[in-house]
């Protein structure tokens, strides 16, 4: 048998089309499969006190004091909770950072992801962040006593 294109044109056609067909079957089994984004979320308390002995705290490491140092005003910054998820498009996740204080991640189209800031209960702010910027997302707000907390979130 021959695989001339002169010696059977149908038999090219028939290929041809079945590559066609499997190459678009390929396409829309690989578009199915979601894409996990890793969520990491920090919660921090900003302070121009010192660290509370009774409070499990740590102080969060020399980069992120340096960002939040160069936007914000207080003078210690402490970790409160840290907590990691994958979320997809078809799968959206809520992490819970303390008894008050929660955030509901979504994939959207177009490599974005939206994410609500939940405080005691409440939505207290959503905002959108595009998966393609290496930055990380910071929300804030303020609390008692002249201090402020951030969630911080990082994405990859």
């Amino acid at each position: 048998m021959s695989l001339k294109p002169t010696s059977n044109p149908s038999r090219w056609h028939s290929l041809a089309l079945l590559l066609g067909l499997g190459w678009g079957l390929l396409q829309v089994v690989a578009a199915s499969v979601p894409v996990e984004t890793r969520v990491q979320a920090v919660l921090v308390w900003g302070t121009d006190e010192v660290k509370p002995t009774a409070k499990n705290l740590k102080e969060v490491d020399a980069k992120l004091r340096e960002k939040l140092g160069k936007i914000f005003k207080w003078q210690n910054y402490f970790e409160v909770s840290r907590k990691t998820t994958g979320v997809t498009a078809s799968k959206p996740q809520t992490l819970k950072l303390s008894e008050e204080c929660s955030v509901d991640i979504k994939i959207l189209p177009e490599n974005m992801a939206e994410v609500k800031l939940i405080g005691k209960g409440k939505t207290i702010v959503t905002r959108r962040h595009s998966l393609a910027k290496p930055d990380a997302l910071v929300l804030a707000g303020d609390d008692k006593n002249n201090t402020a907390w951030f969630v911080v979130l990082n994405f990859n």
